[in-house]
């Protein structure tokens, strides 16, 4: 017998396997990125090969006119320009801002007064002690004075020099008449003042200024007294008003 041929099965062929859709978009992606790029190259070769456009400034010549633009046309402020914060005018803020206007005005206004009032201090200190050391001189000078000349240059008693004053000032004021020469003079009226000058009973300075009650002035104690009580009534109104004067100031 003759075999048979054996028959075989013919299989179909396996079809082709599909990728999984993550597989799949990761093979397109590269593709879609080359053909993005090669878009991209064509397109800007093509504008190259075209040249600038009409009208079209070099980006090179803008930045160069930039660079050169001169500085003097630059915008400045006027000399009288204020600045006004936007919200100056704002309900909350008016009030403070009157609060510290008020403030620096009071601190400058304190800063004044006390400033005037050290400025008066020292006025008056230096017045003071200018006064303290002219009373202190005239007093050196009255004691130096009083040593190195005569009492009396003429034959008149001191007492009859005394009662003519009295009889010109009254008794009420010849007490302070009394003590006021006798501090500036002690009655002697050849008495100089060898720091100012000052000569006689009176103390008169300059002192040719008793020549106008007699000529015999820098010998005659009638003479300087009758000049003394014309002058301390012109100046202080009375004796008592020029001793007064002469206890506060040290001078009359």
């Amino acid at each position: 017998m003759t075999a048979s041929p054996k028959r075989h099965r013919h299989r179909a062929e396996p079809a082709p396997r599909r990728l999984p859709a993550w597989c799949r978009s990761r093979a397109v992606a590269p593709l879609v990125s080359v053909g993005i790029v090669t878009v991209a190259v064509l397109t800007s070769a093509s504008a190259s090969s075209r040249g600038p456009a009409v009208g079209a400034e070099p980006m090179h010549d803008v930045l160069s006119a930039t660079r050169l633009s001169p500085v003097a046309d630059a915008v400045t402020a006027p000399a009288d320009a204020s600045w006004t914060a936007p919200d100056a005018e704002a309900a909350w803020l008016a009030p403070a801002i009157r609060a510290e206007v008020d403030r620096i005005a009071a601190e400058k206004a304190e800063a004044e007064r006390l400033a005037a009032e050290a400025a008066a201090a020292a006025a008056a200190q230096a017045e003071h002690e200018a006064a303290a050391a002219k009373a202190a001189r005239d007093k050196a000078a009255r004691r130096g004075s009083a040593g190195s000349t005569p009492v009396l240059p003429s034959r008149t008693p001191v007492g009859e020099v005394k009662q003519y004053a009295a009889s010109l000032v009254g008794a009420d004021q010849f007490g302070c008449l009394e003590a006021l020469w006798q501090r500036e003079s002690g009655w002697n009226p050849a008495a100089k003042n060898r720091s100012s000058g000052a000569f006689g009973i009176p103390q008169a300075l300059p002192a040719t200024k008793m020549a106008s009650a007699g000529a015999d002035w820098q010998t005659n104690p009638m003479t300087q007294v009758r000049w003394g009580v014309s002058y301390i009534h012109g100046r202080y109104g009375s004796p008592c008003g020029a001793w007064a004067h002469s206890e506060s100031h040290g001078w009359y």
